[in-house]
């Protein structure tokens, strides 16, 4: 069984720890035959690439990613595991919609492999992840965020969406309560018709699976829909910020894909999609 995990994050990304070598290592002995290390870039509107600030509720204070010494370091450890491990460099770009200038231009700067395209932060540039879900109507914020995905699938460069139901995640584990799907399924098909129609993809990110909501993002059910509209291109990402969360789930998630109707795993270099069959 060829094993690729396509959503990592190290050290370079706010909310990673974790050397590049220490996830190489560790996606050996989880028996990887590729990584992506797809570490944050998240666009905000004030903002040029190269000052990304996060909110950083730890520590108090801006955190600029490292872009160059990122990549530069990439590109060492991707040459020293050649031959046992495939090392590809990626990006997990947030609402590049937001300053198409300066998405572009990172895009420019760097030759990568893969980038996978995510909402993460809506208005005024905040995470989901900091909204009050005791105050929020899930279907209606739902509603809102998948606008935003359409968006970013109609006028942004990426190669796979990524987590597209983020916020349910967020808000199983403050409130408990779950949505269904069915209301929101002719906007689930015009966007991953969308995604199609311009030869990209979507994640199938296993790590909802280790979370109070055991449920991956996307669930079955919308894989399923996805698979219908004519989706061929996906892959699977544990969206690790640990070591140990490298390369989980793996396994599950082929099953999965291959339950939905799916022949072929993808993997990318230079940003250009390869198959590999399940």
């Amino acid at each position: 069984m060829y094993l690729a995990d396509y959503h990592t994050h190290s050290r370079y990304s706010f909310d990673g720890s974790e050397e590049l070598e220490t996830m190489c290592e560790q996606a050996l002995r989880a028996g990887l035959s590729e990584i992506a290390v797809t570490d944050h870039m998240d666009i905000y509107t004030g903002f040029g690439y190269g000052r990304m600030i996060d909110y950083d509720v730890t520590c108090g204070r801006p955190w600029v990613m490292q872009v160059k010494e990122l990549y530069e370091e990439l590109a060492e450890i991707r040459d020293r595991y050649a031959g046992r491990l495939k090392v590809k460099l990626g990006s997990e770009l947030g609402q590049p919609q937001v300053n198409p200038a300066a998405a572009r231009k990172f895009l420019s700067d760097y030759q990568l492999d893969f980038v996978i395209g995510s909402v993460h932060n809506m208005e005024h540039d905040l995470d989901v992840y900091y909204y009050d879900f005791d105050k929020v109507d899930g279907a209606a914020l739902f509603d809102h965020y998948l606008d935003w995905l359409q968006e970013m699938a109609d006028t942004c460069d990426f190669d796979v969406m990524g987590h597209i139901t983020y916020p349910l995640r967020y808000l199983f584990e403050r409130t408990g309560k779950r949505i269904s799907l069915e209301p929101y399924e002719e906007k689930l098909r015009i966007l991953f018709q969308t995604l199609v129609k311009s030869g990209r993809g979507i994640e199938l990110n296993v790590s909802g699976l280790a979370k109070p909501m055991q449920e991956t993002l996307p669930p079955f059910s919308l894989l399923c829909l996805y698979r219908e509209c004519g989706g061929e291109i996906i892959t699977i990402g544990s969206d690790a910020h640990k070591a140990q969360q490298i390369g989980m789930f793996q396994k599950e998630g082929q099953q999965m894909l291959r339950e939905a109707g799916f022949s072929y795993l993808t993997v990318y270099t230079g940003r250009k999609p390869e198959f590999v069959r399940l």
